[in-house]
């Protein structure tokens, strides 16, 4: 598996390099944003760890052209910047995870094979065992593709397991707890807050369907057929 460090702290990358290559990881490094577009476009990593604060463009502006260009690779954001406000930020714009500075590796380890866990396509199922269909919204496992009315959306890892999650267990109410355990694979500390940021996002991207997508107030969510 391929990671991608963006990073402007050298002592941070190597440690971080270091650790994930007795993991077994191909780690590579860049030290600046525009320089690790260019090397995401080059490397094609299986997933990244971005820093908030780089010395050219911020983490944030990378985390957008990494949504265009790369809608389905795992980000997970770095920073020493450890308020609400920026993880939302972070979360909202897409990131997979987010985590603050200084870290310990064994958590970025768990951190990266939660996100990775679910992003691997299963192989050699049949066609109907690959394709979860609601309405308009079909889910293709195999392929990691939603379609809503015939038409290609871009989901992230976490949107894509969440909304399969949901749409696989319709009319069944997930506590925001549950949401975290089920889709990040850890408890994410009780930020049950990025769970919301989730939903809302999902929700501008199911379109006409969004309405399906219930807030159970006090409890959590459900899809509602």
């Amino acid at each position: 598996m391929k990671i991608l460090i963006i990073d402007d702290e050298k002592s941070i990358i190597n440690l971080i390099r270091m650790n994930l290559e007795l993991e077994g990881y191909e780690v590579y490094t860049s030290l600046t944003g525009l320089e690790g577009l260019e090397e995401c476009a080059d490397k094609h990593p299986d997933l990244v760890l971005l820093d908030v604060m780089l010395p050219d463009i911020t983490g944030y502006q990378v985390l957008r052209k990494l949504r265009e260009l790369y809608p389905d690779l795992p980000v997970i954001m770095l920073s020493a910047k450890g308020e609400v406000n920026d993880r939302l930020l972070g979360l909202q714009l897409g990131a997979d995870d987010y985590l603050p500075k200084p870290f310990n590796n064994e958590e970025l380890v768990l951190r990266i094979k939660a996100v990775t866990k679910r992003s691997t396509p299963a192989e050699h199922k049949e066609e109907k065992e690959d394709q979860v269909k609601e309405s308009g919204i079909v889910i293709y496992k195999d392929e990691h593709k939603v379609t809503i009315d015939g038409k290609t959306v871009e989901f992230t890892h976490k949107e894509f397991d969440t909304l399969l999650l949901m749409l696989e267990n319709k009319n069944k109410v997930f506590t925001r707890e549950k949401l975290l355990q089920q889709v990040w694979d850890y408890s994410f500390e009780g930020n049950t807050r990025s769970v919301d940021m989730l939903i809302q996002r999902l929700r501008k991207k199911l379109g006409p369907y969004a309405g399906n997508l219930k807030t159970i107030y006090g409890i959590g969510y459900k899809y509602e057929v």
